[in-house]
């Protein structure tokens, strides 16, 4: 088995030994050097599959070292993991603009360093595959572009959103399209608090998804040399290959992009509603069986109670007959007695159609079209609220960028 190759290039000796006490086993070797110069020299004699590189060092700093590696061809694709003091935003974006693929911050313990170097290790490889399937694709893209304008396409997509069915479906839809505008781009899409990665032509590196996430979201575009981030609500852009040296196509990248972010960012608030329509319609469904069901046991239990107290009091009236007969009562005892008895069945009748289970089960169909009322009202009053958001969001300036 090869071992990997790991570089590390820091002026520190104490990270010196961390790092290598942390990382050297049967399945790694770590090479050392103590400046930048001297690190490209032995990055360029034997290449890494991996390089460490220190931010703050004495002559050139690791920013200006991973420039001119990017700018070698035997080491412009080797990964290079940035090590510094330093944790904020802009830091990690100067990382990323001179070519770096993840940001590690001092001080870091040995099992972190060895994760997120076998997570960028794992990066390299989904990388690979995904650049030969991008190229493929890339060429078809190309060929499908013929006679069609930017926006044509962009059109086209809006049309086929409105069938979508799933996050899945719209992020392949987006990704599709900007593959035929010939750029590499990775989306963030936000659903019921969930991050979800998408990307077209190469995996998404540990650092793009902390520049992504760290982001001012208030921010429309956000532009740092070829690259631009893109934010709405629910959704987020990372463009990498911007075309700077044509400024009419960026003009016009820049117009449609947010088109674009705009219908996929409505979609998302669609498909929520869709899902949580679909869920009351059978949680509506469900309470108005239950309400046909409990009906039909009462009519049937009125049914039955009255039914059997009519038989009831049928024999006890016959017996009571023949016990006058029995007792030989006088007529006006008689009508008497019967009197009552009319009266009593009367007043029992009465009582049998307003008892108290008829009042117990309106009181739970009540209940229950009170509840699923209240629903409807808290769901429709929400899906107010969120068309006023949308149309807010339309109108933010959509201009605003931020150069770095």
């Amino acid at each position: 088995m090869t071992q990997i190759d790991i570089l590390a290039i820091d002026d520190d000796k104490f990270i010196q030994k961390v790092i290598s006490k942390s990382l050297t086993s049967d399945e790694m070797s770590v090479r050392l050097a103590s400046d930048g110069e001297a690190g490209i020299a032995e990055a360029t004699r034997v290449v890494p599959d991996i390089i460490l590189l220190d931010v703050e060092m004495p002559g050139i700093n690791g920013y200006e070292v991973c420039d001119r590696l990017r700018n070698i061809a035997v080491t412009q694709k080797v990964p290079i993991v940035f090590l510094s003091s330093h944790s904020s935003l802009r830091e990690r974006m100067q990382g990323y603009e001179v070519g770096g693929d993840d940001y590690l911050v001092k001080p870091f313990e040995k099992e972190y360093l060895l994760a997120r170097i076998k997570v960028l290790l794992a990066f390299q490889e989904e990388k690979k595959a995904l650049r030969e399937q991008y190229e493929l694709a890339q060429k078809s893209a190309l060929i499908a572009m013929t006679g069609s304008s930017e926006l044509g396409i962009a059109m086209r997509f809006m049309e086929k959103s409105l069938a979508y069915q799933s996050i899945q479906e719209l992020a392949d839809g987006i990704l599709d399209v900007l593959s035929q505008l010939s750029l590499d781009c990775c989306i963030m899409i936000i659903e019921h608090g969930q991050y979800f990665w998408f990307s077209s032509a190469s995996a998404i590196s540990p650092l793009e998804k902390e520049l992504v996430e760290m982001c001012d979201k208030e921010a429309r575009f956000l532009d740092f040399g070829t690259r631009t981030i893109i934010n709405y609500p629910r959704t987020s852009l990372l463009v990498r290959n911007m075309p700077l040296e044509d400024m009419e196509r960026y003009g016009r990248i820049k117009d449609l992009l947010p088109i674009l972010l705009s219908a996929i960012n409505s979609k998302i608030h669609t498909l929520a509603t869709q899902e949580a329509l679909t869920l009351q319609s059978s949680q509506l469904l469900e309470s108005f069986k239950m309400i046909r069901n409990s009906l039909y046991f009462l009519g049937k239990t009125i049914v039955n109670n009255r039914q059997d107290s009519a038989a009831i009091m049928q024999k006890l009236v016959q017996d009571l007959n023949y016990d006058f007969l029995r007792m030989g009562l006088e007529e006006d005892q008689e009508e008497y007695l019967l009197q009552r008895i009319d009266t009593a069945i009367e007043e029992a009748t009465l009582e049998m159609d307003a008892g108290l289970e008829i009042r117990q089960a309106l009181t739970y169909i009540l209940n229950t079209l009170n509840a699923v009322v209240a629903k409807q009202e808290t769901l429709f009053a929400s899906f107010k609220a969120s068309l006023a958001t949308e149309l807010a969001e339309q109108n933010i300036n959509d201009d605003d960028i931020e150069l770095f």
